[in-house]
């Protein structure tokens, strides 16, 4: 089921110079009609799994990996809440290199410190006393006591421009992937969803009528 398939249709008046006159309409799929999975199963732990993007892989290929079908890329979007996919998907090696070296000025730049990071330290006792991953000043310490006694140390570590672009594109590869006995569910509700109410535009669950204003076409 490609994602457009079941989208309704609004009637929206034409600007077209060969109109007949100022009352004649265009149908047009109403892409700003947009569905969700249920909340009873997308707040479901057992209705997912985690899932983890591979190297270029687009939605409809992780669709095909996952349901043997691309065109349930929306699925895939749907399960992650994923509007922008631009934004939101891990990037491809192409695109990838393309944003470094927009933001970046060339690969020259690349290995320039972009911000410091704390390291995890732990106690004799094998606690965690400073976490890791916590962004901080170059000269960064610490202080903690133990056994009666106040110990200082360091304990930060330099991130690369290059490193720190990778980590947060390599983040959007975690995803979670709705199990397939759910999938026949989600269908039904997107057309349940993917419905007009009766309303003054109302023509049929399918199809609305927007206003037509007599605004003369721009020229």
């Amino acid at each position: 089921m490609p994602y457009f398939t079941n989208f309704p249709k609004v009637l929206l008046p034409s600007f077209s110079d060969n109109r007949t006159s100022s009352f004649d309409y265009v149908e047009t799929t109403n892409i700003f009609k947009r569905g969700k999975i249920r909340d009873d199963i997308f707040g479901s732990l057992t209705a997912f799994k985690k899932f983890v993007i591979e190297g270029d892989d687009r939605p409809d290929n992780v669709a095909n990996t996952l349901y043997g079908s691309p065109d349930l890329d929306w699925i895939v979007l749907l399960s992650n809440n994923i509007i922008n996919v631009r934004d939101e998907w891990p990037m491809n090696g192409y695109d990838f290199k393309r944003y470094l070296d927009n933001k970046y000025g060339g690969p020259e730049n690349l290995n320039n410190i972009h911000h410091y990071e704390t390291i995890e330290r732990r106690n004799s006792e094998n606690v965690v006393i400073q976490s890791a991953g916590l962004e901080c000043d170059a000269n960064h310490t610490f202080t903690y006591s133990e056994k009666g006694l106040n110990y200082t140390e360091t304990g930060c570590v330099s991130v690369s421009n290059l490193e720190y672009e990778e980590k947060k594109n390599d983040e959007k590869r975690q995803i979670f992937a709705l199990l397939p006995q759910y999938i026949s569910v989600i269908k039904e509700d997107m057309r349940a969803i993917l419905t007009y109410t009766d309303s003054s535009q109302f023509v049929n669950r399918k199809l609305k009528k927007g206003d037509n204003l007599r605004i003369a076409s721009p020229r």
